[in-house]
């Protein structure tokens, strides 16, 4: 079994030779699955790799695993490192993180207000709170809805609502 695990390793490292195969086999670790043992440490290694070579998905796993100490020690400041570059690159549920985690109130709807604007759900009711308590604007929430509705009908598909209904039943 040990000489497949490297045999697979080495053939999705050959494959892709990008952050996406580092990230695909740290997934595979860290939930234990196509016959990998389940290790934090080693999923932590390869999410490191990927994020190394740009994977803003594998700075906002490593963040997740720096907050919840998995595979290494609970540090705030790296969490918080991680979620951010995963933020700029693009990653809605890290920028979501970052603002759940901020203190300063404007700082933190800004973060919601550009994960929302991005299709992510939890950012969208951030903003509609923030509105409901006076931190948004009429207008901020009105075009910040009107961009999360435009960015949702873009990613609409077939296979996403295939998707998600079976993840429903889960």
């Amino acid at each position: 079994m040990f000489g497949r695990r490297v045999y697979e390793e080495s053939k999705a490292k050959e494959k892709l030779n990008e952050d996406g195969a580092y990230f695909e086999l740290g997934c595979a670790y860290e939930n234990g699955i196509n016959g990998l043992p389940q290790d934090d440490t080693k999923a932590f290694d390869l999410f490191n790799q990927a994020a190394k070579l740009g994977s803003c998905k594998a700075h906002r796993k490593l963040a997740d695993a720096y907050y919840h100490g998995r595979g290494v020690e609970q540090d705030v400041e790296k969490t918080l490192h991680h979620w951010k570059l995963a933020a700029i690159g693009g990653h809605e549920i890290a920028r979501y993180n970052l603002g759940t985690m901020e203190e300063d109130i404007s700082k933190a709807v800004k973060h919601f207000t550009i994960a929302a604007r991005s299709g992510f759900d939890e950012s969208l009711k951030a903003v509609g709170d923030g509105y409901k308590n006076g931190f948004v604007t009429k207008d901020e929430y009105a075009s910040t809805l009107q961009a999360y509705q435009v960015s949702v009908a873009e990613m609409k598909s077939a296979q996403r609502t295939e998707a998600a209904a079976i993840e429903a039943t889960w």
